[in-house]
């Protein structure tokens, strides 16, 4: 008798966990379709700028576990559905709130992958940063020139393939794309040169312009702020840098390492 009453109590026992699990299984299986079908809109509408894998490139990376922007599934869900216009990023209009929330499960499955290093030498890339005389122009964690974008958390901003063409052809990501800087949001990085009715010429980075002036910062960091009735001639340069281009300055290897150094910055994660 106690026996038929033990093994009873068992059998209701495993259904009861079955039961339990069941929905659990569904649930995780639910999640897995839903990251497949993130992915396959993500690759259609996102990676142009975000890169393969969220791995960054004109749009900031989306690998990491914590999102700037979107530090919980309903803030990432908002910045989909509405976009960030002051950052150049539409809005999702032809989506469902299904499909919404699809991609919301793509994007957080990239910030539990385990990043893959670049390959090279991260001390060998930082050398070559001095070498080239990279903080003339660039900020990395509060030392150098202010006329590049800052540098201190590029890594965890951009990806691998992003920072090598920078490297080797800067003018080709400024016309579609700004970078973020601390305390001043995005800034559009636009070459402009000038020149004065006296024949003095002046190229620079653009800092600020109205319907009368228009302000410039050169490579020295050296500041003009310019009346345009006293130019003879004026001409914006987009696609063009003032970064020189490292195509042929550096060998793979040094590249290699240099991106391996810009990778690893990633500020205060």
């Amino acid at each position: 008798m106690v026996d038929m009453i033990t093994t009873r109590w068992l059998c209701a026992g495993t259904l009861f966990l079955a039961a339990v699990a069941m929905p659990q299984a569904a649930s995780a299986a639910q999640l897995t379709a839903d990251v497949e079908e993130g992915r396959k809109l993500f690759q259609g509408m996102c990676v142009t700028c975000h890169g393969f894998e969220g791995a960054g490139g004109d749009a900031p990376s989306l690998n990491r576990p914590r999102l700037d922007r979107a530090p919980d599934d309903a803030a990432l869900l908002a910045v989909i559905a509405d976009g960030l216009p002051a950052r150049g990023m539409p809005r999702v209009r032809r989506l469902t709130d299904n499909e919404v929330q699809q991609l919301v499960s793509y994007v957080r499955s990239l910030g539990r992958t385990p990043l893959v290093a670049a390959p090279g030498n991260v001390q060998q890339g930082q050398e070559t940063y001095k070498k080239l005389g990279c903080a003339s122009c660039h900020i990395i964690h509060g030392q150098g020139g202010g006329v590049g974008p800052e540098l201190t958390s590029i890594g965890r901003l951009r990806g691998a393939e992003y920072l090598s063409q920078a490297v080797v052809d800067p003018g080709a990501r400024l016309t579609r794309g700004t970078l973020p800087i601390p305390g001043r949001g995005f800034f559009e990085f636009l070459p402009v040169l000038v020149v004065t009715r006296d024949g003095r010429e002046i190229r620079g980075m653009r800092i600020n312009e109205d319907t009368f002036t228009i302000q410039l910062r050169d490579v020295a960091n050296q500041l003009y702020s310019l009346r345009k009735a006293d130019l003879d001639h004026m001409e914006k340069q987009p696609g063009k840098s003032l970064m020189p281009a490292f195509r042929d300055g550096l060998n793979k290897s040094e590249l290699d390492d240099l991106v391996a150094y810009l990778s690893s910055l990633r500020g205060a994660e």
